[in-house]
C-alpha cells in the first residue's frame, strides 16, 4: 500500500494500536484496540480518540482533524498487522452510529481492491447473514478473514 500512515505504537500481542494524527486541531491520539467477543468468536476492531479524562476510547468523537485518509489507512494498516500474530482469527467492525457506519461502507470500497489479496472481507446485511461485498449495498458490520 502507498497511501500515507501514521507510525504506529504497537503492543507486543499485537492487540492494541497508538498513533497521533496531526491536522487542523493540533495532536490528537488515536487508539486501535482489537478485543475478543467470546459469545460470537470473533475479534472486535475498536477505534477512537483516547479520552484522558477517562483513560479509555471514544468513538463518538468527531475529531475532523483533516487527516482523515492518513488516519484510515493508519487503521487499516493495523489489520495486517494484527494477523501476522493472529491467521486464522476473525475480525469484526461497524460505526459506533449509523452514520458512522455509512462512512465506513465507503472506505470500505474505496480500501477493498488494494487489500483483496491479503485479505477476505465481506459484510453484513441488514438482516444479520453475511455476503460478498458489492457497490452500492450498505452493510450494517463487516468482517475480515486472512488470506491463506
Amino acid at each position: 500500500m502507498n497511501r500515507p500512515s501514521y507510525e504506529v505504537a504497537v503492543s507486543k500481542n499485537r492487540l492494541r494500536y497508538e498513533f497521533i494524527s496531526i491536522g487542523a486541531k493540533g495532536h490528537i491520539q488515536k487508539i486501535v484496540e482489537y478485543s475478543y467477543v467470546n459469545s460470537l468468536n470473533v475479534w472486535n476492531l475498536g477505534f477512537g480518540d483516547f479520552d484522558p479524562a477517562t483513560g479509555r476510547i471514544s468513538d463518538s468523537v468527531i475529531s475532523d482533524n483533516g487527516d482523515g485518509r492518513k488516519v484510515i489507512t493508519t487503521v487499516a494498516l493495523t489489520l495486517l498487522q494484527f494477523f501476522e500474530v493472529h491467521p486464522t482469527e476473525t475480525v469484526i467492525f461497524t460505526g459506533s452510529d449509523t452514520r458512522r457506519t455509512m462512512l465506513y461502507n465507503r472506505i470500505v470500497l474505496q480500501f477493498y481492491d488494494e487489500f483483496s489479496d491479503r485479505l477476505l472481507i465481506t459484510g453484513l446485511n441488514q438482516e444479520g447473514i453475511e455476503v460478498d461485498i458489492e457497490t452500492g449495498i450498505q452493510y450494517a458490520a463487516f468482517i475480515i478473514y486472512k488470506v491463506s
